[in-house]
């Protein structure tokens, strides 16, 4: 149902997944520039081999943004930022899918507007919101415009809450991780072998196993989903 879907959303126009980012507490860091230098070296990281058409950049303050050329790789990219990020160091995530338009004339960087912007800015004050209501483990949020799919709001509406609610789980899982399991679940999603990531944390091959099947289950199995979801649709 969803993979047909999304054939359909991407066709209808040419969608594009804009992300802003903004640093979690960011007035109370010690040291704010340090930290922002760990944050782009996280993203960095983060960003590689991803479909990113435009790579993640400092705009003002504590915001960032950046736009991947498919749903799949926008939430990659959020779930290796988190998993990546020391600890004392976070991002909220507003994604959003639609339009993205270029206006001529900026002199460093073409200025960018559009409805993807529009609703990224929305789910980033949602996740803000829903954070500030207590659920602070909730870091990411997806946004759908309407001018991005045809047929009624209730199924664009509907797959947009859907995959929130696969993210709300995702988020949580994450949140409960220590930073080792954060680490090696990052390395895990992003290629490396068993025995790689056991001589970078300096523990077993069998340890780093039986994190996979066990505690790094769920998190591996809503991955797969969510790039069944996004990423299996989109080309088929």
């Amino acid at each position: 149902m969803y993979c047909g879907y999304y054939k359909h959303y991407r066709e209808t126009v040419n969608v594009s997944y804009a992300l802003i980012a903004d640093i979690i507490r960011s007035r109370e860091l010690p040291d704010r520039r340090r930290a922002q230098r760990v944050i782009h070296e996280t993203l960095d990281r983060a960003a590689e081999g991803l479909a990113l058409t435009q790579r993640p950049y400092a705009t003002v303050g504590d915001e960032l943004q950046a736009v991947s050329a498919t749903l799949s790789d926008a939430l990659a990219l959020t779930l290796r930022t988190h998993l990546l990020l020391p600890d004392g160091l976070g991002l909220r995530f507003g994604i959003g899918a639609g339009a993205i338009s270029e206006i001529e004339g900026a002199s460093v960087r073409l200025i960018q507007d559009g409805s993807a912007w529009w609703v990224a800015r929305e789910a980033i004050e949602k996740a803000h919101h829903l954070q500030d209501e207590g659920r602070s483990f909730i870091h990411t949020w997806l946004r759908i415009h309407p001018d991005a799919v045809s047929g009624s709001g209730g199924e664009w509406g509907e797959h947009e809450r859907f995959v929130n609610s696969i993210l709300i789980l995702r988020d949580q899982a994450i949140f409960r991780f220590q930073p080792r399991q954060r680490r090696i679940m990052a390395g895990l999603l992003m290629g490396m072998t068993q025995i790689e990531i056991a001589r970078q944390e300096k523990v077993s091959q069998q340890a780093v196993s039986e994190f996979a099947r066990s505690a790094g289950a769920s998190l591996l199995e809503v991955q797969k989903l969510l790039d069944g979801l996004s990423g299996g649709g989109e080309g088929e």
